[in-house]
């Protein structure tokens, strides 16, 4: 008799020059509406009139707090390069720490990026959650999808990042 829990876990993968990575949030919101109980965190980047980036939060999908984790660097003010806030990374794995006590019926994670790939950011909130069982979603971009199967040992699903995708999957949790 195995102690493992099963894996209900999906990487949802999408290419980097795909600005609209909404799927996931739509999903979410659908679920939601639906009477699911959500928990994780998604990122919503911000822009200036020009168009420059001027900031990344973090956002609580369960409580809708928010954490500012990335800001424009002083030499690069212009949006290209952003300065990350590890501090402010490390709480907003707060959502994630929370799903463990709280089990929501799916959690959410985004993204696997620079940070997870290294082993540091919210790779450890992510894969505790996994580990627990619960039905996830992390984003996962595509160049880090070979790191991310290293880290997760290839045996989690890999969907795209469409509504259809998400839904067919999530039929399959119920």
């Amino acid at each position: 008799m195995s102690t493992q829990p099963d894996i209900r876990a999906a990487a949802v993968v999408f290419r980097i020059d795909e600005h609209d990575r909404r799927a996931l949030i739509d999903f979410a919101r659908e679920l939601t509406d639906g009477g699911c109980r959500i928990g994780g965190m998604v990122q919503e980047a911000f822009f200036d009139d020009q168009g420059r980036r001027t900031h990344i939060d973090s956002v609580d999908l369960a409580t809708g707090n928010r954490v500012m984790i990335n800001q424009p660097s002083r030499n690069w003010p212009d949006g290209k390069e952003c300065t990350l806030d590890t501090a402010a990374l490390a709480d907003a794995g707060a959502p994630l720490r929370r799903a463990l006590i709280d089990r929501p019926d799916l959690v959410i994670a985004e993204k696997f990026g620079e940070q997870e790939e290294s082993g540091a950011g919210l790779a450890y909130d992510m894969l505790a959650v996994i580990a627990a069982g619960l039905p996830t979603l992390v984003l996962v971009p595509e160049p880090a999808l070979a790191r991310w199967r290293d880290v997760t040992g290839g045996e989690i699903a890999e969907l795209p990042c469409e509504a259809d995708a998400l839904r067919r999957w999530w039929r399959g949790m119920s």
